[in-house]
């Protein structure tokens, strides 16, 4: 039986994601083969972002494209299933994260109603990552700084120029962090758009600041998965 557990702010952690190339399925490499290592290695191990789905028997069946498919890497996609595993790095300047959902009321009241009639429309979601600014990770190429302005560094090797680089960032906001069988790993995935960041400084304080982002491409989606 799954252990009920009430969840604290020291149980999550917020994930960046990027991919590598993507790979075929032929109904007979596993997902640890296609990676590069022997089969049941755990090589493929991880996330693998689905970019095509075969026309029958595909091992994503009710996933769509976009989504991404946690494997434990001796899964097998069928030919015409395509992927790409993900590479996850631990966003090393946030101190917290968020993000909440509300959806429209759209009115359906009828002259016949004696109290106003309601229905949920479009959900809306936006997130925040509460951050400190930290010296080789928030100011590095592609990093938070780089989404929203160039970045020149100098060093005694001479001068790079980073131009900005605003892109949308797959995120894995975890909200259960655990690997010991027989607990559940939680996590929201989707990919955002970052529209701020801050820079500030008080006497005795940390230089902290909250970014905001939405959601683009697919919807964000929830997973749970209980450890083997």
């Amino acid at each position: 039986m799954i252990e009920e557990l009430t969840l604290i702010g020291d149980d999550c952690s917020l994930e960046a994601c990027e991919f590598g190339e993507e790979k075929s399925g032929d109904a007979a490499k596993s997902f640890d083969e296609l990676a590069g290592g022997a089969a049941a290695s755990g090589k493929g191990k991880g996330l693998w972002l689905i970019t095509a789905k075969a026309s029958a028997a595909s091992l994503f069946d009710d996933f769509e494209i976009g989504d991404v498919f946690p494997a434990d890497g001796d899964e097998v996609p069928a030919t015409g299933d395509k992927a790409k595993l993900a590479v996850e790095t631990q966003m090393a300047d946030a101190s917290g994260w968020g993000i909440t959902m509300t959806a429209s009321e759209v009115e359906t009241t009828k002259l016949k109603h004696k109290i106003k009639k309601y229905r949920k429309g479009k959900a809306d979601a936006e997130g925040s990552i509460s951050s400190i600014f930290t010296l080789g990770v928030t100011g590095e190429s592609g990093a938070l700084t780089n989404q929203f302005m160039k970045v020149v560094k100098k060093t005694a090797s001479g001068i790079t120029v980073s131009q900005v680089n605003s892109h949308p960032i797959w995120l894995k906001g975890i909200i259960r962090d655990t690997n010991v069988t027989g607990n559940v790993f939680a996590f929201v995935f989707g990919q955002i758009e970052l529209f701020n960041i801050g820079f500030a400084g008080k006497s005795g304080e940390s230089q902290a600041y909250d970014a905001k982002f939405r959601f683009t491409g697919n919807d964000p989606v929830y997973y749970e998965i209980e450890l083997a």
